[in-house]
C-alpha cells in the first residue's frame, strides 16, 4: 500500500513538470501568434492609408502644390486606426514626372511597430514596416 502511495506521489511531480514544460511553449506560441497577427493588421492599415493617400493624390488638381494635404490625408487615416503620430517615421509622395494625366503617383509610409512582448520576440520590438501605393493621375 506505501509503494503505492509513493509511486503516485512521484508521477505527480513528473506530471507537474511536463506542464510546466508545454504550457510554456504554448504561451510562446500563442503570444507569437498575437503579435505576428498585430503586424499583419498593421501592415493591411497601412496599405490603407497608402492607398487613400494615393487616391486622393490622383484626383487633387494642383497636387504639387498640395502635397501637404495628401501627407494630412495619409496622417488622419493612420490616427484613425489608433496609429500615434509618433510611430509613423515618414510618409513620401513621389511624382517622379510632372503631374498630367496618366502619370504614376506613388505613396509611401514608414511606421514603427511596438511589440507588446519585447522581451520575448526582441526582433519584432522597434520593428520598422513600410508600405506603398501607386495610382496614375486622372486630372
Amino acid at each position: 500500500m506505501i509503494n503505492r502511495l509513493l509511486k503516485f506521489r512521484s508521477q505527480k511531480g513528473a506530471a507537474l513538470v511536463e506542464f510546466a514544460l508545454v504550457a510554456l511553449m504554448l504561451f510562446t506560441i500563442v503570444f507569437g501568434m498575437v503579435e505576428f497577427s498585430r503586424v499583419w493588421m498593421l501592415l493591411g492599415i497601412m496599405n490603407g492609408a497608402v492607398r487613400v493617400g494615393a487616391r486622393y493624390a490622383a484626383i487633387l488638381p494642383d497636387v504639387e502644390d498640395n502635397l501637404d494635404k495628401v501627407t494630412t490625408k495619409v496622417t488622419d487615416v493612420l490616427s484613425a486606426s489608433s496609429i500615434p503620430a509618433g510611430d509613423i517615421e515618414k510618409i513620401e509622395i513621389d511624382l517622379s514626372q510632372s503631374p498630367t494625366m496618366g502619370t504614376p503617383i506613388t505613396v509611401r509610409v514608414e511606421v514603427t511597430f511596438h511589440s507588446f512582448f519585447g522581451d520575448l520576440f526582441p526582433r519584432l520590438n522597434n520593428l520598422s514596416l513600410k508600405a506603398a501605393c501607386c495610382m496614375r493621375r486622372e486630372i
